[in-house]
């Protein structure tokens, strides 16, 4: 069997109407544990960017591999500071939300209790603002449905993510600039 591979931030960026699509026309079951592995790409995706290209990292991030939870891959994100404390417990709920209905002997939605609560504490799209009036920037009429919250919040956390990966993009190019500069001085002043 192959080892499947990661999918790269502008592939998931490509796929991001599809996931539209399953939050907004899918039984709540699919929405949920299809939500769920979406953002599980995008931490995996995250960290393969972030991480020293190599076949230990590919072992690593596997789905054997010890980063190859979505439990690992969030502590890992948070750790390195690649994402804020808000996205990682909202990503602690969303993993409890996703474990609940994929282990519970009979099909759960978001009209039972103890997933409404669940998606009542999600809280990173509460306290996004609108920077120019510091109002919130989702009215609070999207996010009185447990259904509704769940899909904004994994939208926004899905597209943060990516916004984040891409900005590794640009990083590593920069550094990489850099590092070919300081070695071009560095030959310059081993002539002389």
């Amino acid at each position: 069997m192959s080892k499947k591979r990661i999918s790269s931030i502008k592939e998931l960026s490509k796929d991001s109407q599809k996931l539209f699509d399953v939050l907004n026309n899918e039984h709540d079951l699919s929405a949920i544990l299809i939500a769920a592995n979406f953002i599980d790409t995008c931490l995996a995706s995250l960290l393969e960017k972030k991480l020293k290209k190599s076949l230990v990292t590919n072992r690593i991030l596997s789905f054997s591999g010890i980063l190859g939870s979505m439990s690992s891959r969030a502590d890992l994100c948070y750790a390195l500071e690649l994402i804020p404390k808000e996205i990682y417990q909202d990503l602690l709920i969303l993993m409890q939300i996703r474990n609940i209905v994929a282990h519970y002997h009979l099909q759960l939605d978001f009209d039972k209790d103890e997933v409404k609560e669940l998606c009542n504490k999600l809280s990173y799209v509460d306290g996004m603002k609108d920077g120019n009036t510091d109002d919130s920037l989702i009215s609070r009429e999207y996010l009185t449905l447990a259904r509704d919250k769940f899909k904004l919040t994994v939208v926004m956390i899905s597209q943060r993510l990516m916004l984040i990966g891409l900005g590794l993009n640009h990083e590593q190019k920069y550094n990489k600039a850099i590092l070919a500069k300081d070695c071009f001085r560095e030959r310059r002043r081993n002539r002389y």
